[in-house]
């Protein structure tokens, strides 16, 4: 899986990452899935990673696997132990350095990031990229058209992205292509159409 940006230059790449979950509360509920990819300093896409996360009991709320389409029985056969998938995060961010994170609704997957890897901060910088936010930021800014809002699939559909929700590595892939995008629109200048 390879996507190439032209005309783009970052100044370091970014790994983005998503994550599903089996309710909202990481106090509660398992994390399941760990979907990454990672926004090359030239625009590309590459190095796609997806991860599950086994757990001894696992504490759902059946909307949340409604919403993901995760059957436990399937997962639980094709999952890792939690210092497994820890271990393969760790690796797959060695591959690149120690760079920031981007995500959308970045907060939520951090809260069930930090009991897998406690030691995030070592591993990634300690900022990240919101899609999320920066939408809401260039929303206000009169960048993005107002009626445009900032759920992902919003976005990818504005800015005519392929994405089926729900997924943990086609949300962090789909949140890649949404910063390429907002990058874009920051360097164009606002929106006057």
């Amino acid at each position: 899986m390879s996507d190439v940006i032209p005309s783009l230059a970052l100044r370091q790449p970014i790994i983005f990452l998503d994550v599903e979950t089996g309710g909202r509360d990481p106090a509660r509920h398992p994390l399941l899935t760990v979907g990454a990819v990672t926004l090359g300093l030239d625009g590309q896409i590459s190095r796609p990673i997806h991860l599950r996360v086994r757990h001894h009991e696992y504490c759902v709320e059946p909307g949340a696997l409604a919403v993901t389409g995760i059957d436990l029985l399937d997962h639980d056969r094709a999952a890792q132990p939690p210092e497994e998938v820890a271990a393969a995060l760790r690796e797959y961010a060695a591959g690149v350095g120690r760079v920031m994170l981007g995500g959308h609704n970045f907060g939520f997957d951090l809260g069930f990031l930090r009991p897998l890897l406690p030691d995030l901060r070592r591993v990634f910088r300690s900022s990240y990229v919101d899609t999320k936010l920066t939408a809401q930021f260039l929303i206000h800014a009169g960048v993005l058209p107002h009626g445009v809002g900032t759920p992902l699939a919003q976005l990818t559909e504005h800015f005519g992205i392929e994405y089926a929700a729900h997924d943990a590595l086609e949300d962090a892939t789909a949140t890649a292509k949404v910063y390429v995008e907002l990058l874009r629109l920051v360097g164009a200048g606002p929106d006057t159409g």
